[in-house]
This record gives structure tokens, sequence and C-alpha cells, in this order.
């Protein structure tokens, strides 16, 4: 059985608060082998981790860094987060929030080795994935896709976006949304040349069945429990 990539979401964010030094390095610690981060821009043209586009009700694109890393303790900025990640071996899945930061971005990932296990997502932001991947080449990109769709739109939606995974985020779609993708469904985006990822999920048994389905990689705000359940199953 393949085994999929521990994909921490917000690192290890059942445990500490997400997307901090926290949630990375305890998802670090517990054998992830990825961890997903939320990016933001600020206004001194820095890349901040932060699910949200404002703190406090003021927008992060009109705050500095420096204020930002003092009213948020434990936050993080991205290049030091990527030279941790080199340091450590850890792979990075980043979920672009701001479309701005596009020159920042190709910047600051410009001379990350094609090899290491670094992917650009972008939340409902197709247009932008394909412009990113037009200027980064050497970068792998995903797609996610919110609504339920067909395998084959998927793929369609995937080759003229540019991306190199599709990435369903289903888990609210369904009361248990394993059920919503199968084995077969994923061998045939394999054979159309695209990896799959997982949305996040916590359930023990959910995690098992979508054990079993051959995805590239599984998002969990547990990834101590998802590497029990790979390693034992």
């Amino acid at each position: 059985m393949k085994k999929p990539k521990i994909i921490a979401h917000r690192g290890y964010s059942s445990a500490y608060r997400e997307n901090t030094w926290s949630a990375f390095k305890g998802a670090h610690e517990v054998g992830s082998d990825m961890i997903e981060l939320d990016l933001v821009l600020t206004r001194d043209g820095k890349i901040f981790v932060n699910h949200d586009l404002d703190f406090k009700g003021t927008p992060i694109r009109d705050m500095e860094l420096a204020d930002l890393k003092r009213l948020i303790p434990d936050s993080a900025e991205l290049e030091e987060v990527i030279s941790w990640s080199q340091d450590s071996g850890i792979g990075l899945y980043l979920d672009i929030k701001d479309r701005d930061m596009i020159d920042v971005l190709t910047d600051v990932l410009k001379d990350i080795n094609p090899k290491s296990n670094v992917v650009v997502s972008s939340s409902d932001d197709f247009p932008f994935m394909r412009r990113f991947k037009d200027r980064n080449s050497h970068i792998k990109t995903a797609l996610l896709f919110r609504n339920l769709l067909p395998v084959e739109d998927m793929v369609a939606l995937s080759r003229k976006y540019n991306g190199d995974i599709i990435h369903p985020c289903w888990e609210n779609k369904h009361p248990t949304p394993h059920k919503l993708i199968s084995e077969e469904d994923i061998l045939h985006m394999n054979s159309e040349g695209f990896e799959v990822v997982c949305w996040h999920e916590e359930r023990e048994e959910e995690l098992r069945e979508l054990i079993k389905k051959g995805f590239w990689g599984i998002t969990t705000n547990n990834p101590q429990l998802l590497k029990h359940l790979i390693e034992t199953q």
C-alpha cells in the first residue's frame, strides 16, 4: 500500500496554536513530512505566516512585519521558516492568501532546489497559480477544489492552470467524506500526470479509510495520530 505524506495542517494545530513556531516544530517532532502554512503580505513587503488577511480588524498589508511579530507571539516570517525547513528536512506546503505577493514570493523561492519538498497552493485563485507557475517552473503547484467536481473536470482545470497536484477540499461535503473519492479516481488522476492531496481530517476512522486510497499526501491537524495509523495499518 502506498504510504501518503503526512502534511501537518497549519502545523500540529490540534496541540498548538496554528501557524506558529510551536506548531511547526511540534509537527516535525512527531514525524510529519510537510507543514501546510498560510501566507500574507505585510506593508513593508515581507511574507508573514497567518491565515487571515487582517489582525483584529486591521489589514495585515497595512502593518509592518516587526509589529506583527511583536503583537502575535511565536509567529513567523516565511524566509525564517524556509531556512529552518531546509535545516530540519521537513517539506513546506505554502497556501497563498494574498495574490499581490507574487513578486516577493518569486524572489524568496528563486534559489529553492527543484528537488526540494516545496509546494505552492492558492485558495480558489487558479489564475494566480498559473502566473506563479509561469515564473516559477521549478516549484510544484497545487490547485485547491472546494466544490465537488467530477474527476475529469479537476484534471482539465489542473492542466489549464499548470498545476502539478489536485487537492480536493471536501472535508465538509459529506459526513464520511472518504466516500466522495475512490481509489480508481486517484489512479486516473495519477495516470493523467497529477498527484492528489486529501483535505484535512482528524477522525481516526476516516483517516483509516483515507490511508487506503492512494493519496500522495493527507493533511491533518493531528499528524501524530496519522503517523501512528500509517505505521500500524
